[in-house]
């Protein structure tokens, strides 16, 4: 008579409980790109004319928009490190959760130049390694499942889509301060009871986090990755910061400024849902140089634009490359990771690309904007987004 070990039965139902919770954890991960993103979706939209309803300056906003992404130069490896050092991602990711809706609220009572350039920065310190974090948990399931990140990550796109579009219909007249409620409450509360839910598991052992580094930076190509981002960041950072401004230069308004953050991200949808069966063929590298490219030329495009609807029509592009990009980008990082350092490696890239070129990019175009207007600031980003595309392919031509 046969007889079937405990150890037996125990590994089927050990697989399938592990199972159960990787598909209930990347459940809570569409919900957190959700909320996430559809909180940003009329921040970002709207802040910077809110800055200039402030009446700050050109040049004053390209300085917020420059010292705010370098901040992400410090955070993102703080955070990321401390998290991936202590294995405390889950707590991290909560506290700056919380942290972001008590800043976010106090950028409300801020009247001034410098005021509001220290609460930005304190936002953008709690607020940047949040999304680093839950992407860098969702690669390590996605990875051991066999799922797409990209299938993800595209709800962060519907929520932004549906928020930025519903403010821009809703919004009238100067009060721009439901914005600022609706970051602090989604973030704040939403987020931080969602991180509760996520599939954040603990690496086994102690990382070495200088030995780690160490290997990641010596891997072939990943030179040329860091410089292209850092590029890369500046040209988008261009765009992030006036691309409202622009629409309401060329004589938008605020229905047109919505519609136009909405037409870019409904298009970033498609392409992460089907990116893993289009692009499971291709390299992250290829993938990445796809992306700049498809980035210079919308931004080309932006620059000639003469009119609203002119500036619109180039916008689905631009939605197209983001998709292909973020997703080949967050991938790159993770193929990049040691063990135990996927935090740390996509925090990173991230301060790479949002601290030091969103930072540079931000500042620059600023004082473009000032002196020589809208598409002087479009042209210098299609053509930071080109030199972008031509180093990273010089670096990793080898692999793509």
């Amino acid at each position: 008579m046969s007889q079937t070990s405990p150890t037996a039965v125990a590994e089927p139902l050990k697989t399938r409980q592990r199972f159960g919770a990787d598909v209930s954890g990347l459940l809570a991960a569409k919900l957190f790109y959700f909320v996430f993103f559809a909180s940003l979706g009329p921040l970002v939209s709207f802040f910077n004319i809110y800055l200039m309803s402030q009446g700050l300056t050109g040049a004053q906003i390209g300085w917020i928009g420059s010292m705010a992404p370098l901040i992400t130069l410090l955070s993102n490896p703080f955070w990321g490190s401390l998290s991936d050092r202590w294995q405390i991602h889950r707590q991290i990711l909560i506290l700056c959760s919380i942290l972001t809706g008590v800043a976010t609220m106090l950028l409300t009572t801020a009247q001034g130049f410098w005021p509001l350039m220290g609460l930005v920065l304190l936002l953008f310190f709690v607020r940047t390694p949040v999304p680093t974090l839950v992407d860098a948990s969702v690669m390590d399931t996605v990875r051991r499942t066999g799922g797409s990140y990209g299938r993800q990550r595209l709800w962060g796109s519907v929520g932004f889509v549906l928020l930025a579009y519903v403010f821009a219909r809703w919004l009238v007249g100067e009060d721009l301060r439901p914005i600022f409620w609706f970051h602090a409450g989604l973030i704040g509360i939403g987020c931080t009871l969602l991180a509760f839910a996520l599939p954040i598991e603990r690496s086994p052992g102690r990382v070495n986090l200088v030995a780690g580094l160490r290997q990641m930076i010596k891997q072939p190509g990943y030179v040329s990755f860091a410089v292209a981002l850092l590029l890369a960041g500046m040209g988008l950072s261009a765009y992030v910061n006036f691309l409202s401004l622009q629409m309401r230069a060329l004589g938008g308004n605020e229905a047109q400024v919505g519609l136009a953050w909405a037409i870019n991200a409904v298009l970033e949808i498609p392409m992460m849902f089907m990116g893993a069966r289009w692009f499971a063929r291709y390299r992250y590298g290829r993938l990445i140089i796809i992306g700049m490219i498809g980035f210079a030329i919308t931004f080309a495009g932006m620059a000639l634009a003469a009119t609203p609807l002119q500036f619109l029509a180039v916008l689905p592009l631009n939605g197209i490359s983001y998709g292909i990009f973020w997703v080949a980008i967050v991938g790159y990082a993770a193929e990049s990771a040691p063990s135990g350092l996927s935090a740390t490696s996509q925090g990173v890239a991230a301060a790479i690309q949002g601290g030091i070129g969103g930072g540079i990019g931000a500042l620059a175009a600023g004082y473009l904007w000032d002196g020589l207007g809208g598409s002087a600031v479009f042209a210098m980003a299609a053509t930071a987004l080109a030199l972008a595309a031509v180093i990273f392919w010089i670096g990793n031509r080898r692999w793509i």
